[in-house]
């Protein structure tokens, strides 16, 4: 399980994370839960950060990418 917390885009977080192959399970608060079929949550994390971090629309925004 992958854990984005973000106050702002979440629709642009979900879509990046899905795009590497996530599964979006659900929604609540500042919080995106997703499922990693592939497993290696902790690489998984890390390589989906680096991709939001290299989005323009999503660099300036404050978020953070957890396994859980």
């Amino acid at each position: 399980m992958i854990v984005i917390n973000t106050p702002l885009r979440a629709e642009l977080f979900q879509q990046a994370a899905e795009e590497e192959g996530l599964v979006f399970v659900k929604r609540t608060g500042m919080k995106l839960l997703f499922e990693n079929p592939h497993g290696e949550d902790g690489k998984m994390a890390e390589l989906l950060k680096k991709k939001c971090k290299g989005k323009k629309e999503l660099a300036a925004i404050y978020f953070q990418v957890l396994p859980l």
